[in-house]
């Protein structure tokens, strides 16, 4: 059961990095105040990670799809990427 959670949690990340993700990191500064240690700053920011070729090509090898996508090229693979990553900005 424990192995398969992990597997699961390993095929969520690479599909993440395979499609592209969002994530939100928090930095805090501590310092002593007296005799207290206590938070001074805290910066929050968004970062934009964007789709993975490599990603996506370890997920169809995995699958073992034979599709039209399985034998394209690198340079194919990236034009294939930016044709649907316009498709999604026209939709927004």
């Amino acid at each position: 059961m424990k192995k398969e959670n992990e597997r699961k949690k390993l095929e969520k990340a690479l599909m993440d990095k395979a499609i592209g993700f969002t994530t939100q990191e928090v930095v805090e500064e501590y310092g002593f105040s007296g005799d207290d240690f206590v938070l001074q700053k805290r910066k929050t920011s968004t970062k934009s990670y964007p789709p993975d070729l490599s990603a996506i090509q370890m997920l169809l090898e995995e699958k073992g799809e034979e599709n039209e996508l399985y034998n394209l090229t690198d340079e194919e693979l990236e034009k294939e990427k930016q044709k649907l990553l316009s498709k999604l900005k026209e939709k927004k």
